[in-house]
């Protein structure tokens, strides 16, 4: 019997340990469904983006985001006008992009637009 309420105890541990689904962000809201098919969308860090002349300069070092991983041998720069920004939900960047790094969706903290 005590077998059986550790193994319960386990399985209830591991659902909570489960990894976040694929269009969920880290923070928990949910990337909309046009941006993100599986890894596409993941949060990105402050470093990776700067304002430039109508918009920003994202550049992805190879290996910091999913979609762009550490085979690829430049680091993947995007202009992203500023109209092309979405206003994001916890107030951290994301970037959506496909396999051969175009963008899908552009998320940037509130008042960096």
């Amino acid at each position: 019997m005590r077998l059986i309420a550790s193994l319960a105890m386990v399985l209830l541990l591991a659902a909570g340990a489960m990894p976040v689904r694929a269009h969920e962000a880290p923070s928990g809201w949910e990337y909309p469904f046009y941006c993100c098919l599986d890894s596409d969308c993941a949060p990105i860090a402050p470093e990776a983006v700067r304002e430039g002349h109508g918009g920003f300069i994202v550049t992805i070092a190879p290996g910091k985001h999913p979609m762009w991983s550490q085979e690829r041998r430049e680091p993947l720069i995007l202009e992203i006008p500023y109209d092309k920004a979405k206003q994001s939900p916890d107030g951290h960047w994301h970037l959506c992009i496909d396999d051969a790094g175009d963008l899908l969706c552009f998320f940037a903290p509130p008042g960096d637009s």
